[in-house]
């Protein structure tokens, strides 16, 4: 479901037919969205520590995400991957970029849990939201 949330915001942010350079901008955008409303609950050291091991974890399926380490200033773990993803196709870019939003969202529900996390993605991605009918609470 992660994956599907991370693909939808993409989606919803690059449009259709989107060249490398959107779909990079649109992740930079989904990842911004996501990290405002993750620091002030668990803070940025937080933040980029998680991003860091999302980064990680999807240099396994995607290796040339390793090769993001360039002999410039360092503005975050996310630049890093702009970058990478902007040497790709279009499609390589829009799932790795998924798999990475999708990796951090799942660390994010381990170290927060399910209901915050999902609360956090409902303020973050709104639009990933817009067709899923709301839990109703119990009385």
């Amino acid at each position: 479901m992660t994956q599907q949330l991370a693909l939808l915001a993409l989606a919803q942010r690059a449009g259709a037919g989107a060249d490398t350079r959107v779909v990079a901008d649109a992740a930079q955008h989904a990842y911004d969205d996501l990290a405002r409303v993750s620091t002030p609950l668990i803070g940025k050291v937080a933040v980029d520590a998680l991003t860091g091991r999302a980064l990680y974890l999807a240099q396994q399926t995607y290796p040339w995400l390793a090769a993001t380490r360039e002999a410039r200033e360092w503005s975050g773990p996310f630049a890093e991957v702009v970058f990478s993803l902007e040497q790709q196709s279009p499609a390589v870019a829009r799932d790795a970029a998924g798999a990475i939003l999708a990796t951090l969202t799942d660390l994010l529900v381990t170290f927060i849990g399910q209901a915050l996390t999902t609360r956090l993605l409902q303020e973050a991605w709104p639009e990933a939201f817009a067709n899923v009918e709301p839990r109703r609470q119990k009385a």
